[in-house]
């Protein structure tokens, strides 16, 4: 009888091993192909409209310096579905403040680039 139990046991606790191990596969074949961590982001440069697509390190701070006039004037930006160029609403503050002087593309009641 008590041979039983210790069977019962075991067998609940390989089960439960099992299905853990089966758990942790399942995660790391899904988590680690669908959903890669993007390295380059879409940045707008608020005085001139020009694109820019960044890495990480190349946009360490927000603004980012402009390649070429080495000017803190860019800020992420995201290219909508109709073709516009908008920045989100948690940069208005930015845009309002520090970039305010320099923003010429960027109207601030739809955060989307102004048409030319």
């Amino acid at each position: 009888m008590a041979r039983m139990g210790f069977l019962t046991r075991n067998s609940k606790l390989i089960a439960s091993i099992a299905m853990l191990v089966a758990a942790g596969f399942m995660f790391a074949k899904y988590s680690s192909s669908d959903s890669p961590i993007p390295h380059r982001f879409d940045y707008i440069c608020v005085s001139t409209g020009e694109l820019f697509n960044l890495s990480n390190d190349e946009a360490a701070m927000i603004p980012a310096r402009h390649p070429q006039t080495r000017v803190a004037t860019l800020i992420p930006c995201i290219r909508n579905a109709d073709g516009t160029v908008a920045v989100e609403e948690g940069f208005r503050a930015l845009l309002e403040g520090e970039l305010s002087r320099y923003n010429h593309v960027i109207d601030l009641e739809t955060l989307r680039v102004k048409p030319r």
